[in-house]
């Protein structure tokens, strides 16, 4: 020490007195820092949403309409709608197809907004919320790999704190963002599938949110649609839990939609949930990623009002021939190296062919003793006649809808379905911005351009009967006047061409309703 006094000039007792000073301080501050933040646990209330939970979906979209829409954000996150991508497909269209309209010079515009947005990013955000100050914290994504959809998936976890001794403000932040989120729920439904991410841990994800389709574009005899309606209706009561708790009943209701394919069993299920304002669950029976513990697990994690649906039972063997123990066929091992190759890096690829869920687990994930109440059951099946009993006995499905190839009524509901709001003439492109007048003017083109609907009626009248019953579905009519969507008299006038040019698939007759059937 005495060398580096002489050498440097530096009292060394006097630095070795100022490390242990700030030695201590450092000690103390740690202590008060700890004391603070025991303190703070006590006066900062913090809510945690996990993002598998639905109410991590309702205080994002919340977030977004309400607190980021006006405020400037230097790190954003875009997002581009995967369903809907201009100047890709629409673009490529345009240029190769030329004008629709021979009496157009140029190709048709194509209208809209942007579909990406602008979103708030990693990190956190400082807002007030009646007057008090809460912050928004984003954790760090975590990237997964999806089995239903190309590429990574990253989410979110999502932490609320305010300075409070109560939980009252965040409960009332959440409260409000989940009314929110049924307010939403009125216009627009949400779909939700089982995914499995890199851990081979399979969960609830939203796909998609679409607005709600109208009930009345559903084409049905208006008889089954009234039977549905009202027994879904009587089900959803707020009084009706209350009556099948007092009489020992399971709170749960099942419907079994069959007939022949594209005739609108999965139309009616959208439809009917966008009425009651009710989110799908679709599970699958074929996915060679859910196992029946997955199966069982994910059934019991749907929440209460909603609907599940299981499409084309029957193509997943839930018939009568139905063995106990299904061997592998040759069938199912080309189908599972299909999987082997399609699998992307990283994402997890099954060691051994799929097997099918036995009828044992489906019938428990129903009706066993860990199923969910307060949950809408739907199936679909091409072939009523070859489901087990089992599965379709009474408590299992209340409610038998059968589907029937359309007769000339339904075809006649279908054309004034397409074409009731569609302009006719071979001028009824979409314009760009450029040529539309002032609305004076484009209120007169639009009473010239309508159709009349006595006219409506004559052309659809006359289209139905250019068409056999019991002869083409309703999908395959409607591709047809898809082609036609702003032309009403050419379809009509080309109906009965199309009606000789194309044979019509052969769907085996239906079996006699029974006595639970409608």
């Amino acid at each position: 020490m005495e060398h580096i006094h002489n050498v440097f000039g530096l009292d060394t007792f006097f630095i070795i007195n100022i490390g242990i000073a700030l030695a201590g301080l450092a000690t103390w501050l740690r202590s008060v820092w700890n004391l603070v933040n025991r303190y703070a646990d006590t006066c900062i209330a913090t809510v945690y949403i996990n993002e598998h939970d639905p109410l991590y979906n309702d205080v994002i979209q919340w977030m977004n309409d309400h607190i980021f829409k006006d405020r400037n954000f230097c790190c954003v996150l875009a997002v581009t709608d995967n369903h809907h991508r201009p100047g890709k497909r629409q673009g490529l269209i345009s240029a190769i197809a030329g004008p629709m309209n021979p009496a157009d010079a140029s190709p048709p515009q194509v209208l809209g907004k942007s579909t990406f947005e602008l979103k708030p990013f990693n990190g956190s955000r400082i807002f007030t919320f009646r007057g008090r100050w809460v912050l928004f914290s984003h954790s760090a994504p975590s990237r997964t790999i999806t089995t239903l959809q190309d590429g990574a998936e990253e989410r979110i976890h999502l932490k609320l704190q305010t300075l409070s001794l109560s939980l009252d403000p965040l409960r009332a932040l959440i409260e409000e963002a989940n009314a929110y989120s049924k307010k939403l729920a009125k216009s627009q439904i949400s779909v939700y599938r089982a995914m499995s991410n890199v851990r081979d841990l399979v969960r609830w994800n939203r796909i998609t949110t679409r607005p709600s389709r109208a009930i009345s574009t559903v084409i049905l005899d208006s008889c089954k649609k009234k039977a549905v309606l009202d027994d879904m209706r009587e089900y959803l009561r707020e009084d009706t839990r209350q009556w099948y708790a007092n009489h020992g009943i399971p709170y749960r209701r099942g419907y079994l939609f069959s007939g022949p394919p594209g005739t609108g069993k999965t139309s009616l299920s959208s439809a009917l949930a966008g009425v009651f304002g009710l989110d799908i669950y679709v599970l699958s029976l074929l996915d060679p990623n859910i196992s029946e513990s997955h199966f069982l697990r994910l059934f019991s994690e749907v929440p209460t009002q909603c609907v599940v649906l299981l499409e084309d039972i029957d193509a997943a063997g839930m018939t009568l021939k139905r063995a106990n123990e299904e061997p592998v066929t040759a069938d199912t091992t080309a189908s599972f190296d299909v999987m082997k190759k399609r699998a992307r890096p990283g994402a997890p690829v099954p060691t051994s062919p799929p097997t099918p869920i036995s009828l044992s687990a489906l019938l428990n994930a129903i009706d066993g003793v860990s199923s969910q109440e307060g949950r809408i059951l739907i199936m679909t099946t091409n072939a009523p006649q070859d489901l087990d009993p089992a599965l379709i006995r009474p408590g299992r499905v209340d409610m038998h809808i059968r589907f029937e190839l359309p007769s000339r009524v339904e075809f006649r509901e279908l054309f004034r379905s397409m074409f009731s709001d569609a302009p006719s003439g071979p001028d009824s492109e979409v314009k760009g911005e450029s040529d539309i007048g002032s609305d004076a003017l484009k209120l007169e083109e639009t009473k010239k351009k309508n159709i009349d609907m006595i006219d409506l009626d004559r052309l659809a009248q006359e289209f139905a009967e250019a068409l056999p019953e019991g002869r083409f579905s309703l999908a395959e009519v409607q591709g047809f006047l898809l082609q036609y969507k702003r032309q009403p008299e050419a379809a009509c006038a080309r109906a009965a061409e199309w009606a000789t040019d194309n044979k019509p698939r052969q769907y085996l007759p239906c079996p006699p309703a029974g006595p639970g059937d409608v």
